[in-house]
């Protein structure tokens, strides 16, 4: 995969960084679509080479996953099986909106059972009984990077018969999971962080009964797509995830279908140990500055620490050339297989530097 070498980037949680093949594919589409040479069926294609080649990267059968524009509609389908439940729903406050607010819009407010604290398996375990029907959770928080163990969470959720929802959009193409993907209640993945897609692409896969009524069909969802096209009845989505599938976004599909195809080509546990040893090595510089890492079980491709007046301490990195975020108080570093040793140390340095300053929590 050929890198555009962005020196100082470590902001993937918010936006990951295209491969140059994406780029040129992009572009390459736009020119074809001025020019009127472009066809929206040759795009298309580029959608279900997108659908194989997550299959390949997830090891989920291709023919089970849905093809979306965000998590969103996946996550309000299975939303709405859970309405139609009486279980409670156990979730973190600090949870990330995408997952978390097709949840709010359809299940009562009774329903569910909020954990706080560090973002780890047993902050959600010790909320799941005999009336959980389901456990939101992310696979990697988005707010500070936490990792929580899925393999425990999956069997508590056994145990009791709960469905785990997972959103996998940190996690997906960086690191290898803990858990067979296959246990999920639902796996839902936004592809332009991890996956290094424009915005406007994203991927589920669920277990059926999740999915099954949800109420927002689309033309390319119909099991009969091929023979009736765009017109007339009836209903008959394709089963599973895959009958989520919407309507695309043309050109972004074009620029995924490299992006995946070049995250397949590499091996998954080199990706892992690349990417988290980044990671290492700036949690020791975090610790030799006197800033505390969050908590997590599993190492994380996300780092992240509490400082005073984190925005200025955003702005004071963006001008000695280090793009970080602030989210809820905190600096949030990501890591991806475009970083290196480099951005890690200008990183620390610039802390060092702008003299930022740890607070608790």
């Amino acid at each position: 995969m050929t890198e555009h070498r962005a020196t100082g980037y470590l902001d993937t949680p918010s936006m990951g960084l295209p491969p140059a093949q994406t780029v040129t594919a992009v572009r390459a589409a736009v020119d074809a679509w001025a020019d009127a040479s472009g066809h929206y069926a040759a795009w298309e294609q580029s959608m279900e080479a997108c659908r194989r080649l997550y299959g390949e990267l997830t090891g989920l059968p291709a023919d089970a996953v849905g093809l979306l524009g965000s998590i969103v509609p996946a996550v309000a389908a299975a939303a709405g099986a859970l309405a139609r439940g009486r279980g409670t729903v156990v979730a973190h406050r600090a949870e990330f909106r995408s997952l978390l607010l097709p949840v709010l819009a359809q299940v009562p407010p009774e329903r569910m059972r909020w954990v706080e604290g560090p973002y780890r398996a047993d902050t959600f375990t010790a909320a799941v009984d005999a009336s959980t029907d389901a456990v939101l959770v992310s696979a990697i928080s988005s707010h500070d990077g936490g990792r929580p163990a899925l393999s425990p969470l999956a069997d508590a959720c056994d145990a009791v018969g709960a469905d785990l929802i997972v959103d996998g959009t940190q996690a997906v193409g960086i690191v290898v999971p803990d858990v067979d993907l296959a246990r999920l209640g639902l796996l839902a993945v936004a592809g332009y962080k991890g996956l290094r897609a424009p915005r406007g692409t994203a991927y589920a896969y669920a277990r059926t009964h999740l999915v099954e009524h949800h109420t927002t069909p689309s033309p390319y969802g119909m099991a009969d797509a091929a023979r009736q096209g765009s017109y007339g009845p009836p209903v008959a989505p394709k089963p599973g995830a895959a009958g989520l599938d919407q309507s695309p976004a043309w050109l972004s599909w074009v620029g995924a279908e490299p992006a995946l195809a070049g995250l397949v080509a590499q091996p998954a546990a080199g990706r892992q140990e690349h990417v988290l040893g980044l990671a290492a090595r700036l949690r020791d510089h975090l610790d030799d500055l006197g800033l505390q890492p969050q908590a997590t079980d599993l190492p994380s491709p996300i780092v992240s620490f509490a400082v005073t007046e984190p925005d200025q301490v955003v702005a004071r990195l963006a001008a000695a050339g280090v793009r970080a975020a602030a989210r809820r108080g905190r600096i949030r570093a990501g890591l991806h297989v475009y970083n290196d040793e480099a951005d890690v140390d200008l990183l620390a340095q610039a802390l060092a530097d702008c003299g930022a300053a740890p607070t608790s929590g």
